[in-house]
């Protein structure tokens, strides 16, 4: 017995150490197993500035047949074999079968264009062709080069850190240099210094670290205004919000009334508050964040010369007398998202995008056709696709949008813009560049910038 036994382990132990038979399958596909080619690009328009790029996309498709299955009316079970088209991978096709070409035939290098030399107005097509299968013509238009002969505008910057007591939960600091690395990326982002966007516009908007306290007292971290909050302080906070999970209209409340200390000069300065509870919810996704457009204008201004500003009052000036909101002088920031900015996924978060919004950009996100304005779009920036971004949660996107025409045509582009839920937020465009500049000369609570106080406390 014990021989046996020994006999079925020593199998057993064979067994486990043989090789395995194994299966090679080939996935790979030919030039000849393509059916078909679409070509897509970034945009639909390019700056002739050779700064701005174009990438181009190949979408390569092949045709297999597939057993489909379903009922007949009688209800008996049926199959037929059919032709279905299907994307080809990459990875599966030989390497440089597919390339891009101009409409002369020459071939686009890495698939990307870039130009100094083609005179606005100019339509040039591109096409893909793999073996004998061309793509479609796809249409660019080499844009105007902008008029950005306009001055640099620097504005000073306070954060004002609203601590909670240690009894209220963990409390946080913020390096000044922490600070400067963020207005720094902001910086990048205003001054196209960091993207390839085919309309990416400078704003020519610089932010930097106030270094003067509203007294003419020199900052001990540039920058940096803490406020320490009381137990009282923080109950107050919670019985004036009406959401329980943002607390922004407490906030707001407490900022104003106690403005003298939390609400520095807004002529002289641009206020940052970073809080605890400003992050919040709805069906568009998660903020961390709260800010809004400009509701005065200089009266040398048409109010209308702004579209989509909503309830803008006429006003010389806007002084700390006038704040009935922080929201009209300044931000609200998430201290958690500020110093984590990954913390909301994929889409990234960025200061440059509650900064944007706060000098005038709308969303450029909707979920019903409806909601566009009489030119096609709804945050009255030409250059800038609408988009419903949870479709798309990714850079690559769509027009299509939730009850709009069938016959609309379907682009696709890549988002760059700071504005754009899932995007690689490095940029604004040309026509966002030129909103932000009305909103900067015309708007008086956004005027910090006209005073040197905050660099020279005088």
């Amino acid at each position: 017995m014990k021989k046996i036994l020994q006999y079925i382990l020593m199998s057993i132990l064979f067994c486990a150490c043989a090789k395995e038979k194994t299966t090679i399958w080939d996935f790979e596909a030919s030039v000849d197993d393509i059916s078909r080619i679409e070509l897509r690009a970034d945009h639909k328009t390019l700056l002739p500035n050779g700064e701005a790029k174009m990438e181009f996309y190949p979408f390569v498709y092949g045709k297999k047949n597939v057993m489909k299955y379903g009922k007949d009316e009688e209800g008996e079970y049926i199959s037929e074999m059919v032709e279905e088209e299907y994307l080809i991978p990459d990875d599966q096709l030989p390497k440089g079968c597919v390339k891009v070409y101009d409409q002369a035939g020459n071939e686009i290098k890495e698939n990307v264009y870039s130009t100094t030399t083609e005179i606005p107005g100019t339509v040039l097509n591109f096409y893909a062709k793999a073996g004998a299968i061309e793509s479609n013509r796809l249409p660019i238009t080499i844009r105007d080069l902008p008029d950005e002969s306009y001055d640099e505008i620097v504005v000073p910057v306070i954060f004002h850190m609203l601590l909670p007591p240690a009894s209220a939960g963990p409390t946080y600091d913020i390096s000044q240099e922490y600070m400067e690395k963020v207005l720094e990326g902001v910086n990048n982002i205003f001054n196209r210094r960091i993207t390839t966007d085919p309309n990416g516009g400078n704003v020519k908007l610089t932010f930097k670290l106030a270094v003067y306290d509203p007294s003419g007292m020199k900052l001990q971290e540039a920058g940096k205004n803490v406020i320490n909050l009381s137990e009282s302080n923080i109950k107050y906070i919670e019985d004036q919000s009406t959401s329980t999970a943002s607390y922004v209209t407490g906030y707001d409340k407490f900022i104003v009334r106690y403005k003298s200390t939390c609400i520095w000069n807004p002529e002289r300065y641009l206020n940052i508050w970073l809080t605890r509870f400003s992050m919040y919810s709805d069906e568009a996704g998660t903020y961390s964040y709260e800010t809004a457009s400009p509701t005065v204008m200089h009266s040398d201004y048409d109010i209308e010369s702004i579209p989509g500003l909503s309830d803008v009052q006429t006003k010389d000036r806007f002084t700390l007398s006038d704040v009935t909101s922080c929201l009209e002088v300044g931000v609200l920031v998430n201290y958690m998202t500020f110093l984590n900015p990954s913390v909301q996924g994929t889409n990234t978060f960025t200061l440059a995008t509650v900064l944007a919004e706060y000098y005038g950009l709308l969303s450029t996100n909707t979920r019903y056709y409806k909601n566009l304005n009489s030119d096609g779009d709804i945050d009255y920036c030409p250059d800038t696709y609408t988009s419903y971004a949870n479709y798309y949660p990714l850079v690559f996107k769509a027009n299509n949008l939730e009850g709009q025409p069938e016959e609309l045509e379907l682009e696709w582009f890549t988002s760059f813009n700071v504005i754009d839920r899932y995007s690689r937020k490095n940029s604004v465009s040309i026509d966002q560049a030129l909103r932000m500049r009305k909103v900067l000369k015309q708007c008086p609570s956004r005027w910090a910038y006209k005073s040197d106080w905050a660099f020279t406390g005088k």
